[in-house]
This record gives C-alpha cells, sequence and structure tokens, in this order.
C-alpha cells in the first residue's frame, strides 16, 4: 500500500524499504526536508504547551474542530499536521513565536536522516558482515550459515531491483570461504555445528562459482572494494553508486551492442559478447537466439558459420532447461539447426572438424591452427546436441497424453531422430583416425542407435535403417555398420550383433550391461528365444542386477519379461511361467518396468529418492509392454501347470509342491469356491478362471473357447498359431486332469474313449498314460494290446476319505488357534 494512504507513515520503519522504492531522488529530498521541518515544528508546539497550559488547551481545542469539522480531513490537507491545515493559523504563529527554540532542541538531538532501500539494504548486509566475524571467532557455523543465507535474500533482492552485486556481499563470500578453508572438521565436536559446517561447504563453493571472476579481482585489489564511511557519510554513497551496483547496467549495454552489430565486420564482437552473457542471470536468451540468427546471415566463413550455429543450439536449449520439456517449435528449430551444422561439417570435412578433444581457444576472432593431418580442430561436441535433441524428444512424449493425437504427430519425428544419430555416427568415423579411440568416441552413440531399435520387431527395424541411409548424402560409409543394398531379418540382427560387439568392448560396465539386455531383448522379442536365453545365462547380468542403476534395473526386468512372452508364444509353457513367475506376482509391477506415469515418479521416487532424473525411470508409452498380456500369459501358463497338479494332490499322489504365487490360478480356484455366487465371466481373469473350472471337468471344448475369447491374444504375432499350439496343449493337459480325478471311480478306462472325448490320436493318449504311471508311480497298466488302462484298488483314497482328511486338517488347524488364544490369554493375566 501506498503511503498516501497510510493513516500514519513512520520514515524510519523497516518495512518501509519496498515503498520508498516508488519515490524518485527529488521527492526523496523533498520528504526528507519537510519531515524535518514538521518534526522540528512539533518539538516547539511541546515545549510551549509545557509553559502556556491555557493556550495548549485553546490550541487543543482548535485543533479538534478543525480537524473533526468535517469528519476528516480530505485534499490536500490530508498530508500536512493539524497545525497547518486550514483554519490553523494558531499553529503557524507558535511556529513563528518559538522558531529559536526548535532549532536548538534539533541540534541537540540531531537531524533524522531518511534513508533509501539501497542504504538499508546495505546496512542489513554490513549488519550480516558483523554477525559472520563474531561467529568466526567461535567457529559457530549455524549461525554463518544463516547468515549467508540472509546475504544471498538480500543480494537477490538487489538484482531485482537492478540494483546489481554489492561490494559487501563479495566481502562477505570471501570472509565465508577462508573461514570454511582454515577450519577442519576435526576442530568440531558438535553434532549440529558439524552438519552446519558441511552444508556452509558447499553451499560458498556453489554461490561463490557465480561469482569467481568479482571474489577473484576482490582479493587481488581488495582496496577497490573498501566500503568504509567517511564522518560525514559521503564515501558510502559514493562508493555504493560507483562500485556496489556498477554491473547493473552491463547487460543492458552488451544487449544494445549485440543488436546493433549487424555489419560484418562486427560478426565476432557481437558473438563474443553473446557467448560471454551464457549462463548469467538475467540474460534474454530469445533476444540472444536472435542476434544469431542475425548473425548468420552475414557469416563470410565456414569457421563462422560452425560458430554461429554452435552457440545458436546451445542458446535454444538453454532457453527450455526450465521447462518440462522443449516447445515444439523450437524443437524443430534446434533439429533443422542440426541438420544444417552437418551441412557445413560434411561440405568442408578436409578444412574443418568439431571435437571434443580439440584445443581451447581463447580468442574466437582467430581461427584455429592446423594440427599434422592439416586439419583446424574446434572446440565442440556434434553428439551432444543430437543427444539432447533425443533427451527433449523423449520428455515431451512423456509429457503428451499417449491416447491423443498429439502422441502419434510426435512419434512421426522419431525417424528424423534416428537419422541424425546415424549421421553423428558417420561424422565421428570420419573425424576420428585412431582405432582404439573410435571405439571410446563411438560408445555413446551406438547406444543411443541401440536405444532407438531393440524394442521394434526386425520388419521395423528394416524400414526404420532403409529411409536413415536413404536420408544421407550420396557416397556416406560406415566402417563400424556397413550399408547392404538388400536390408533384410540378416542385416538386421547382424546390426544388433554389430553394434553389442563394439560396446561389449568398453571398460564401462554398465554400457557392456545395457547393450547385452538390448541385444537379449531384441532377440526374444523376435521369436530366437533359444538364443536369447543362452545370452541371458552368458552374460552374467543377473548376478549382479540388484546393485546396478535403476535405469538399467528397469531395462533387465523389460528382457526379462519378454523373454517370458517368447517361450509363451513357442507353447513353451514350464519356461515361461518359471521365468514370469517373479516378475509378474511383484505388486509394483508397473514401477519395476518404467511404465507408471511421469507425475507418480516426480512424486514418489522408490528407486533413487529423485537422485536420478524422473525421465529416466519412465518410458514412452509406445515402449510398453501390454501388462494385460503378462497377467493372462502368466495365468494360462498356472492353468496349464497348476489344474493337473491339484488334481494328481487331492487324489492321494504324492507330487512335488510348486511355489505358492498371489496370482496363481491355484489361489483365483479358491476364491471362486469359497464365493457364495458366481456370475459369467467379465474381466480376462475370469475367463482364464473359468477355462480351469472347465478343465478340471475334463471338457476341453469349453475351456479353450474361455481362452480364445480373450481379445489380449492380438498382441502376439501369429495369433492363429499360437492358439492352435495352446489348444493342443488344452487338450493334453484336460486328459492327465481327468485321468488324475476320476481314476478312483474306474477299474479300467477305454484308450479309445479317451481319444474320442479329448480329440487326440491312439498314440498320443498311450504316450501320456504310459509317462503318467511312469513319472507318478501310479498303480495301473496298460494291456497288450494298449486299448484298455487298468487301475489297481485299494491304493487311491475315495471322495469321502479326501473330505474327511480336509475336515481333519481344518480341525487340527482350529485347535492350534485356540490353544495359542488361551496362551495368551494366561500370559496377560498373569502379567
Amino acid at each position: 500500500m501506498s503511503r498516501f494512504f497510510a493513516n500514519t507513515y513512520e520514515y524510519d520503519s523497516g518495512s518501509s524499504s519496498s515503498e520508498e522504492d516508488l519515490l524518485s531522488a527529488s521527492e526523496e529530498e523533498l520528504m526528507s526536508s519537510s519531515s524535518s521541518d514538521n518534526e522540528d515544528l512539533q518539538e516547539s508546539q511541546d515545549e510551549e504547551a509545557s509553559d502556556d497550559s491555557f493556550f495548549d488547551e485553546s490550541a487543543a481545542e482548535s485543533d479538534v474542530d478543525s480537524d473533526d469539522s468535517d469528519g476528516r480531513p480530505y485534499g490536500p490537507d490530508w498530508f500536512k499536521k493539524p497545525e497547518f491545515r486550514k483554519g490553523g493559523s494558531t499553529g503557524a504563529n507558535r511556529f513563528l513565536k518559538n522558531a529559536d527554540y526548535s532549532d536548538s532542541e534539533s541540534d541537540d538531538e540531531g537531524k533524522k536522516v531518511v534513508k533509501s532501500a539501497k542504504d538499508k539494504l546495505l546496512d542489513e548486509m554490513r549488519s550480516v558482515h558483523d554477525k559472520i566475524d563474531v561467529a568466526e571467532m567461535s567457529l559457530d557455523f549455524v549461525t554463518i550459515l544463516s547468515e549467508l543465507d540472509s546475504t544471498t535474500r538480500l543480494v537477490t533482492r538487489a538484482q531485482q531491483q537492478n540494483y546489481g552485486i554489492p561490494n559487501i556481499f563479495i566481502q562477505v563470500l570471501a570472509q565465508v570461504e577462508d573461514v570454511v578453508a582454515s577450519t577442519s572438521q576435526q576442530d568440531i565436536t558438535n553434532k549440529a555445528v558439524a552438519k552446519a559446517y558441511n552444508t556452509t561447504k558447499q553451499r560458498v563453493r556453489k554461490i561463490a562459482r557465480d561469482y569467481e571472476d568479482i571474489i577473484a579481482k576482490y582479493r587481488e585489489f581488495p582496496e577497490a572494494f573498501s566500503t568504509e564511511a567517511t564522518e560525514d557519510g559521503g564515501a558510502v554513497q559514493d562508493n555504493f553508486a560507483e562500485s556496489s551496483f556498477a554491473l547493473a547496467g552491463k547487460n543492458a549495454a552488451d544487449l544494445s551492442s549485440v543488436a546493433n552489430a549487424t555489419s560484418e565486420s562486427d560478426f565476432f564482437t557481437a558473438l563474443r559478447i553473446v557467448m560471454d552473457s551464457r549462463g548469467k542471470k538475467g540474460t534474454d536468451h530469445q533476444a540472444q537466439i536472435k542476434t544469431l540468427e542475425e548473425l548468420l546471415d552475414i557469416t563470410k566463413s565456414p569457421y563462422e558459420t560452425i560458430l554461429a550455429y554452435l552457440n545458436l543450439i546451445s542458446f535454444r536449449f538453454d532457453s527450455s532447461a526450465s521447462l518440462s520439456y522443449q516447445p515444439i517449435d523450437q524443437w524443430k528449430a534446434s533439429r533443422h539447426d542440426i541438420a544444417k551444422l552437418f551441412d557445413v561439417l560434411e561440405t568442408n570435412i578436409e578444412q574443418y572438424h568439431v571435437s571434443e578433444f580439440a584445443p581451447r581457444n581463447d580468442f574466437v576472432e582467430d581461427e584455429p591452427q592446423t594440427n599434422e593431418q592439416g586439419i583446424k580442430e574446434i572446440l565442440g561436441s556434434v553428439y551432444s546436441f543430437v543427444d539432447r535433441l533425443d533427451d527433449e524428444f523423449n520428455k515431451s512424449l512423456l509429457n503428451t497424453d499417449p491416447h491423443s493425437s498429439d502422441f502419434l504427430d510426435r512419434l512421426k519425428e522419431e525417424q528424423s531422430v534416428y537419422n541424425l544419430i546415424l549421421r553423428s555416427q558417420l561424422y565421428v568415423e570420419a573425424t576420428t583416425i585412431a582405432q582404439p579411440d573410435l571405439q571410446k568416441r563411438l560408445a555413446r552413440i551406438l547406444t543411443r542407435r541401440l536405444d532407438h531399435i531393440y524394442y521394434r520387431s526386425n520388419k521395423l527395424v528394416a524400414i526404420t535403417e532403409r529411409k536413415a541411409w536413404t536420408s544421407l548424402r550420396e557416397g556416406a560409409k560406415s566402417q563400424v555398420t556397413p550399408f547392404e543394398e538388400e536390408i533384410n531379418d540378416a542385416y538386421v540382427f547382424k546390426l544388433i550383433d554389430t553394434l553389442h560387439q563394439m560396446l561389449s568392448s568398453q571398460k564401462d560396465g554398465s554400457q557392456r550391461k545395457r547393450a547385452a539386455l538390448y541385444r537379449i531383448y531384441f532377440y526374444a522379442l523376435n521369436n530366437q528365444f533359444e538364443k536369447a536365453k543362452e545370452m541371458l545365462l552368458t552374460s552374467h547380468v543377473q548376478s549382479s542386477i540388484n546393485y546396478s542403476d535403476p535405469p538399467l534395473q528397469i531395462l533387465f526386468n523389460r528382457a526379462v519379461v519378454q523373454l517370458g512372452l517368447a517361450a509363451f508364444k513357442l507353447c513353451l509353457i514350464d519356461d515361461c511361467h518359471q521365468i514370469l513367475n517373479e516378475v509378474s506376482t511383484s505388486t509394483h509391477l508397473r514401477d519395476i518396468l518404467g511404465q507408471q506415469s511421469l507425475q507418480r515418479v516426480a512424486n514418489n521416487n522408490a528407486f533413487s529418492n529423485g537422485s536420478i532424473p524422473s525421465e529416466q525411470l519412465c518410458l514412452p508409452f509406445h515402449q510398453h509392454i501390454n501388462l494385460d498380456l503378462i497377467d493372462v500369459v502368466f495365468m494360462t501358463c498356472s492353468l496349464l501347470i497348476e489344474v493337473p497338479h491339484m488334481a494328481a494332490f487331492f487324489s492321494g499322489i504324492k507330487v512335488k509342491r510348486i511355489p505358492y504365487s498371489q496370482k496363481s490360478i491355484r489361489r483365483a480356484l479358491e476364491h471362486y469356491d469359497k464365493s457364495s455366487f458366481q456370475g459369467p465371466p467379465e474381466t480376462l481373469r475370469d475367463r482364464v478362471l473359468y477355462s480351469a473350472k472347465a478343465m478340471q471337468r475334463g471338457d476341453w471344448e469349453q475351456s479353450v473357447s474361455f481362452l480364445k475369447s480373450i481379445p489380449t491374444w492380438s498382441m502376439l504375432p501369429n495369433t492363429e498359431e499360437m492358439i492352435a499350439n495352446l489348444s493342443k496343449r488344452v487338450q493334453i493337459e484336460s486328459l492327465r486332469t481327468y485321468i488324475f480325478t476320476y481314476k478312483r471311480f474306474y477299474s479300467k478306462l477305454s484308450i479309445e474313449k479317451l481319444c474320442e472325448m479329448f480329440g487326440l490320436d491312439t498314440e498320443t493318449v498311450v504316450e501320456i498314460v504310459t509317462a503318467i504311471i511312469t513319472d507318478f508311480d501310479l498303480h495301473a497298466s496298460l494291456d497288450e494290446g494298449s486299448k484298455f488302462v487298468t487301475f489297481e484298488k485299494g491304493y487311491e483314497i475315495t471322495k469321502l476319505e479326501e473330505v474327511a482328511v480336509k475336515l481333519a486338517k481344518e480341525t487340527k488347524y482350529m485347535s492350534e488357534r485356540l490353544n495359542e488364544k488361551k496362551y495368551v490369554g494366561n500370559s496377560r493375566r498373569q502379567e
């Protein structure tokens, strides 16, 4: 609220600093003089009141009448004291009468000075400096940390008001740096102080990094940063105006000179100003981007064009560093600039190379010296731009609704990103001479290339490769992954093997593991189960995966799930059940596969407590593995394995126990039997459950019909072939279940009848019956003509005996519970 609407206003109050910023310098002087005169007037009135009580009473009455005649003052009278409002002539006479006394009184007390917001801010910083001086003597780092935070907030206020960097702030930073450097952890015994010491050490290092140049100047010329006041206080104001906030107008002057740099002679001058402004607070990135775009139009040599593009692309990414992802238009502009940079580099590859290992050039005006090969190396990383572009692309996918058309439109840009990745690989190959260095420099690029193709089928990879090579300039070649005229399945598998082989030679263990898991996932996805399984066992990744980074753990879980699905597609039910048993029964399946939403990861990072960016713990929607498919596959495997096993167990056959899991069909059947009402199947789990009930009755046709009604199978390739194999396996397991369940009611079973019931040929039924008799030591035999299977009586238990056994187990369990409750009750009474 402005002072013009305040009932009372105190010039010395600490809350007035923000209001005083609204006044100009002339207004401050006017208010200062008015305040001093009014205070002198008030003092003279108080003195006269003590000398002439009668005059004081009449004056008071006059004041009340003049002030309250209309309820409250208005207009110009609002700002005047009661003595000077309209009709207040008595007050004016008193002022003239006691002028001498007022002067003498003010001489005794001294004039009160109105301080501006700048002076008050400096006073607060000096107070912080003094408190740190006192705390330094006793090594009170709790106070030092608190005051350091205070001065940081003060300098932020100064920058918000365009004041610049106060000298006293630089002194405080240097002072805290010296205190931390001269103190050892062993000198501190108090835990709270030790904790504050470590925090102070980290914080001052981080803050000083932004002001290292100014701190270096302070340590070299400390007298230039002096803020000591003279007797009349003038030195502080002069130093404050010339030194403390001299940096306030520097950025504005730089921007002005950059804006005027439109001629060819001013190219490097403008470029230097833009480069120096990068990373500084208050930099207008959009203005700098516009300036660099204008500088591209006046470049006259490839060297200037390369420098302009290197800085332009960097500024584009910096402009969106604080955003969740780079805006689409800026992303497309960055992609366009990177492609143009590649055009310039490839055209002038015999003269200029951009390399991360090039020597630093402090003077951009001078071109680098040629090396032994006659090449001028420019410090920079082309791949880092492609890497950042790909990261921003993934962020945009994670922040886009996957069920909207915007996601599909955004996904179409992935091919252009892959084209740039391949282009960066070919450029690094062309600019690297030593072969050992080539493998090291290509490691990140090849990993990124694998990251884009490992989750696709071989046909999609072939299309992607064909488009990528077509987009390159004519005559482009690769030593590592040579292009072949015909891109078929053999070429794709060879490409994956080559990329894995290149990365396997790296010293970085995480890169080797990641490459191995990429390869395993790809082979499993493309129906190469045996090879993928062998790769997983020989890589020994599973032995150390628990100590790896969370993104690598997510990739391992995805590879294991894909391996299980590959076994199911080949109808290898036992292998699939064994592989998926641990992963699919996890309560956080979505989390361990990296398929949770970005917001959920940001709110609850279960892996690393926020130490890893949330984007690395999530995968775009098009890379997800359908969770319903995993659930249905595991329950179907459980159906084919556990239903015959349960039938054998309840018929009295000694069988090996199967590990109990939360998502097994046995648990679902137990819950189904306990429920009082069973409706028709609605969910995917219900269909598998009803299929299991039909299998228990020996009705394999109805069991197969329930499984065929599951729409999730369409997500698997060759659905018809897979359903046919699955149906045959259901027939076999239904036959086994029927024999285990009903053998107690028969003395003989006709092989021909079994073939008719389960739609199997005689040879298959005989083979199954023989295996049952052998594996389970069943008291039965086949006659010589294999027409009947004969069961020996006296060994199996009847249905009544089975119920009695169950009842005995339940009774034993209940008695144990009752005894336990009695024991607990007696123990409590004794206590």
